[in-house]
């Protein structure tokens, strides 16, 4: 028998960093539903869909609990009701409605993440780690469960191991490519946080965190150049520790340290795009069968078929300078949207494997 939550309560308005978060990690639900008990029931289904789609979760609250007096054993109305529990800040009942669900058959991974970031908000940390446990458990490979368990173990930390390792097990999920990044950066390791971001930016479909992305992404040449520089022997020490000899990430060093001349006036977009060329040439040969890299492989490929210049273009152009890119767009009218168009037919596709540290 399910659960269902019962009570009086007032729903707050949902602040819109949890949108967002809620846009990218929790997708409305698109299993079909043939087993339908009644039409009202459906109908009844469908209402709550949009009005969480609309951020009214009170009233899908509402109307999920409505169905569910009419559909007992329907479970994905009890999934459903996590979510906008969840959304709506009633993460006691959230975890209430949820719990029970992760032993039935029909759970899937966000059934665990959805319980254990409820119970982390809770400050009951142990029953979070017991619900990515047994999540892991159940679904070895799942990107989400991995980002959950990264927050849960703190970022960055322990955390980026746990990201990249969701890398490694499913490498579609774009969120652990930003996570990583960010983490990354955060901890003064341009080379790892440039790597992950320029993946993240490639495969996202939500756009809400590209524009910080890209900044970062900029500022990280900028500071891994800096880093390189002739003069600054002592923070070539520490990156020598930090990226040893040998390493994927040394060699990524020490390839760029060659290449430190063809940006010596400055970090643009033209001279990312020189450098960024001269390093796949050099890369590739030297290293690319003991280090392959889907990144370094797709960068290639836009390199042999004369994309590479926009590419860079729409990765660092408006970050670089609003105006100028601005400016570069309306000379260059139909070129951006041809670019566009193959990028789409021919993306980036990383694959098992992309996790290098």
């Amino acid at each position: 028998m399910f659960c269902s939550f019962t009570g009086t309560y007032s729903i707050p308005a949902m602040p819109r960093a949890l949108k967002i978060l809620l846009l990218c990690f929790l997708p409305a639900c698109a299993i079909a539903q043939d087993n339908w008990p009644s039409p009202e029931v459906e109908q009844m289904y469908h209402h709550a869909q949009d009005y969480a789609a609309m951020g009214n979760y009170k009233d899908a609250i509402t109307t999920y609990r409505q169905a569910i007096v009419l559909a007992p054993h329907q479970f994905i109305l009890y999934k459903e009701l996590g979510k906008s529990l969840y959304a709506s800040h009633w993460y006691d009942n959230a975890a209430e409605t949820l719990q029970p669900l992760t032993g039935m058959p029909e759970a899937d991974a966000e059934c665990f993440q959805l319980l254990a970031a409820s119970y982390l908000i809770l400050n009951q940390a142990k029953k979070a780690r017991i619900a990515i446990f047994n999540g892991l458990k159940r679904f070895p490979a799942s990107g989400l469960l991995y980002h959950e368990k990264a927050v849960l173990n703190g970022l960055p930390g322990w955390g980026l191991d746990d990201l990249l390792e969701g890398i490694n097990k499913d490498p579609a999920f774009a969120p652990n490519y930003a996570a990583a990044a960010k983490a990354c950066f955060v901890s003064g390791d341009p080379i790892c946080g440039l790597l992950y971001g320029e993946i993240y930016l490639n495969i996202a479909t939500d756009t809400t965190d590209q524009t910080e992305l890209r900044k970062m992404l900029f500022t990280g040449y900028k500071t891994m150049f800096d880093n390189l520089a002739p003069g600054n022997t002592k923070e070539k020490k520490r990156i020598k520790q930090l990226y040893p000899h040998g390493s994927f990430q040394g060699a990524i060093k020490e390839t760029y340290l060659s290449l430190t001349p063809v940006v010596s006036d400055g970090i643009t977009t033209e001279n990312l795009t020189m450098v960024r060329t001269r390093f796949i040439m050099d890369w590739l040969p030297k290293y690319g069968k003991t280090f392959p890299f889907s990144l370094f492989t797709y960068q290639d490929y836009l390199i042999r078929n004369g994309l590479f210049d926009i590419y860079n273009e729409w990765l660092f152009g408006n970050t670089e300078s609003p105006a100028e890119y601005k400016a570069w767009t309306e000379f260059h009218p139909l070129e951006m949207d041809i670019f566009l168009q193959k990028k789409k037919e021919h993306p980036l596709q990383p694959v098992h494997g992309d996790s290098y540290r």
